[in-house]
Formats: C-alpha cells, structure tokens, sequence
C-alpha cells in the first residue's frame, strides 16, 4: 500500500501554517488507511501473504547442465541466451554431499555436469542477469540422482553459489523408495521429516536473506489430510511435505516449486495447487513436464497447460514451472506433443510476461548490430598512461534502446572511467564489457554516444582494439 501524497500548489498565498496542517492530514490519513489494512491483516504474516500474492508471476525454467554444449566463450552459451520471460532460472544437478573448495572453480566433484570451463559458465549467469535483469538465477541441490542429503555440505554449496553468482538454492529433496509416509492418529507423519526439516535449516542458515531458498515439492506431498484424504493419487509419499510445511522451517521458504507432474492421468493438478496453497502461506508455482513424462502416461498438451496456468492467475498462485528448458518431446512437435518453447510461450502470454514472441533460446550467438558503427580514439597519451574514448554511432533508421561495448584490451589497467560501467571477464582479464549509464541507453537514428576510460600501461601493448557495440 503506498502512502497517500498531496501535491501541494507552489503559490504564495499558501503560508507555513497551511502547508502543516496538509501534511499532518496527509499523515493521518496515511494512518487511517494503515490502520484499516491491519485491521484486515491482524498479523504481520498475514499481512506478508497479502503482498506477495500480489507480486509479478514468475515462469521458473529448470536448465540441465549436462545438456549444454560446450563453448569457450559465455556468448555461446545457451545459459546466456534464455528469454526474460523465462524469470526464474534453476541450473541442476549439484550433489548434496559435493566436495567444494571456495575460490577454485572446480566443479569436478560437485555433481554439476557442465562440459564448459566453470570460468565460461560463471560469465555465462553474469551475462544473462545482465542481459534480463529481472531474471533470478538458482541452484538446484539434490534431485532423483543425488539423494545423500544425510552428508549434506552446506558449506560447498554456500561456495559455489557465492563463486558463481547465484541468487540462491532450490532444494530437490526426492527421497527413495525407503521414505515412507503413514499415519499417526490422524496425522501424516514420513520417515524423512526430520531430515527435510534440517535440511531446509542449514540451507539457509549459510544463505540468509536476501538469498533465496525454494523447494521442490512432490507432487502428492500435501495430500493426505482434510478435504484431501482421498486425493489421487495414493502413494507412499503422500503427504512428504506436510510436517514441512507446518513447521518452523516454513518461513525460511521463499517459494515451492510443485512438480505436478509424473503423476499419472488421475492426478489433478488443481486440486495440488489448492492443497498446497491450504498449507503454504508463501509462493506457490505449478510444475508443468515436456512430454513424455517419465511415469503415468499423462501428457501436458497447450490446452492442458492453459487450463493450468489460468488457474494459477485465478487463484493468485506465483506462478508456473517447467521441466525442462532443454528436454525434447518424441515424435512430431504438435499441440498435443509440445516442446519447450510452445510451453514458455503460452505460459508467458496467460501470465502477461511480457515480450512473449521471443525465441526460448536467442539463435544469435553474438547480438552484433551492423547499424551500430563503433570507433575508438585515444585522446590523450603519456610514458605510463592512456586515456580513450569509445563512440558508437546508430546509423539504422530506428532507435536502439539497450546495448553494451565489448573490447579488448591486453596491458592495461583501468584508472578511471565515464558514462559507464567497465567489467573485466574472470577468465581472461583482456576482455572487457561496457554499459552504459541509464541516460546513454537509447541510441536514436544518426546520434552518437561515448563513454570513456583513462588507464596505466603495463607493456607496449596497451591500445583498446576489437570494439563492438552490440545490441541487447
């Protein structure tokens, strides 16, 4: 609720005296609105849910790491290139009992399968966050490969997600066939409640807020009990969330991602949203799969996801989630066999995204525009220093509205700089990239615009070569 503002009219027959009195009836105004809202919301957890249920929709995109190509730059990778609708981005698998030393960049016992240099794939999140700023990206712990969270090393995990520049962790807790759910009176009780909850509290006690800390959750977990007794399916893991969410560690949760899914046809995933949004007063999304799903013989066609993702809007849900970003459905691609993109992109539309008509993945690798003439002049030179100037110059006949430098620049350190923001690639310092300040980011037919640097030589060859200006 915002406070309520007077405009107050700069003419001079309103005095000192009139002008308090406007802003204490501003002020009390303000309270009497203040007051009414915690009249409706007696507490402050009830008046948090009320906020967050009106926050932007998410559309969270698990990323496979061991299915993304190999490249030795970030811009190659397909990490860098996922749409902004695509919100909320999880990189799986990392094990829960990993083997991390802070500072190293080795990702060899960790679990995370990528096939590129952990360097390429730290400038690769930095790139996408910086190329939608809106989009979160997370780790994902655990999954149906790595289930030993008995030996969890929250401290590894914690690194890796400060070295890489993660947002937070998503924890996939998928048990065995061990865990088992029965009741105790009327009450569901599961042999691996205990775990979850430590689990949940050692993630977040070496990732305090503002990190995020979100859960997978089975897609049965929050049946069983109530109105939801008989809820289809049955099965040993029915019930896996609910001590969970009935807990303490409840509030460390920022989000719950249902993997409503591998549930069979007498699954319904509306009814999973009801129940887990009676139990969970924070952020709920809805998992959606790329056919063929791995158990059950259910299939999330564009109809199917449609029925889904509105019923998220009209129950004020976060959001939806797919897996995966990368996964192919067999046979022809139709409506009732979708891939990933006609998923994202329906998602997107009945969630008002934004910016829907874009590929899932940019196809160009380098973003390059040859409207986008760029020169570089050294504008003053001594025995131990430099200082230049980059211009880029819009000769398209439309107007660019967000775009960066990229350049290089061998033996030379950065002393100052102007009309923008100089980073340094962390696996080769020679690679530099530049944005520009907020009242640079348009660039209309025929206009100019320059930022600049002044530097100090660490050898001869110390001039600012390969300019590109590139639009995002």
């Amino acid at each position: 609720m915002l406070p309520i503002q007077f405009s107050l009219p700069k003419m001079n027959l309103i005095n000192a005296k009139k002008r308090s009195l406007l802003m204490k009836l501003g002020c009390l105004t303000t309270l009497l609105v203040t007051t009414s809202y915690t009249s409706l919301f007696p507490n402050l957890s009830g008046l948090n849910r009320a906020i967050a249920l009106t926050d932007d929709k998410v559309f969270v995109g698990y990323f496979q790491s061991w299915s993304e190509t190999w490249a030795s730059t970030p811009e190659e990778l397909q990490l860098s290139k996922i749409a902004p609708y695509v919100n909320m981005v999880i990189v799986s698998f990392m094990k829960p009992d990993a083997t991390y030393i802070q500072g190293s960049y080795d990702l060899s016992y960790t679990g995370l399968n990528f096939s590129a240099d952990p360097k390429v794939v730290k400038d690769a999140i930095a790139l996408l966050k910086q190329r939608n700023p809106n989009t979160k990206v997370l780790l994902a712990v655990g999954g149906a490969s790595y289930t030993n969270f008995a030996q969890l090393n929250a401290t590894a995990i914690a690194n890796v997600v400060s070295d890489f520049g993660f947002d937070g962790v998503d924890i996939d807790y998928e048990p065995d066939d061990n865990a088992v759910c029965s009741y105790v009176g009327s009450q569901i009780s599961c042999t691996t409640d205990t775990e979850f909850r430590s689990v949940v509290s050692q993630v977040r006690e070496v990732l305090p807020r503002p990190y995020l800390v979100t859960v997978a959750a089975w897609s049965i977990g929050a049946y069983g009990e109530g109105q939801w007794t008989d809820s289809q399916p049955k099965g040993q893991k029915t019930g896996l969330l609910l001590n969970l969410l009935r807990s303490s560690e409840a509030a460390m949760i920022d989000q719950l991602h249902v993997m409503s899914y591998d549930a069979g046809t007498s699954y319904n995933p509306q009814e999973a949203l009801a129940a887990y949004q009676n139990y969970f007063s924070g952020k709920v999304v809805m998992g959606v799969e790329v056919p063929p799903e791995a158990w059950g013989g259910h299939v999330y066609t564009i109809p199917t996801v449609e029925n889904l993702a509105q019923e998220v809007v009209n129950k004020n849900a976060a959001g939806l989630m797919l897996w995966s970003l990368q996964k192919q459905p067999e046979g022809t691609v139709s409506n009732d066999n979708p891939n990933a993109e006609m998923i994202a992109k329906t998602s997107c539309q009945i969630l008002s995204l934004g910016n829907c008509e874009q590929p899932l993945f940019s196809t160009d690798s380098s973003t390059s525009q040859s409207n986008l003439k760029t020169e570089i002049t050294i504008t003053s030179d001594w025995d131990t220093g430099f200082c230049s100037q980059l211009a880029v110059t819009n000769q398209g006949d439309t107007s660019v509205e967000n775009w960066r430098f990229k350049f290089q620049m061998n033996q030379a350190t950065l002393e100052s700089t102007w009309n923008g923001t100089f980073t340094s690639s962390s696996s080769d310092s020679s690679q530099y990239t530049v944005i520009p300040d907020d009242w640079m980011q348009a660039i209309a037919p025929n206009q100019t615009r320059n930022v600049g640097f002044c530097a100090n030589k660490t050898g001869s060859d110390y001039q600012p070569q390969n300019l590109v200006a590139e639009q995002l």
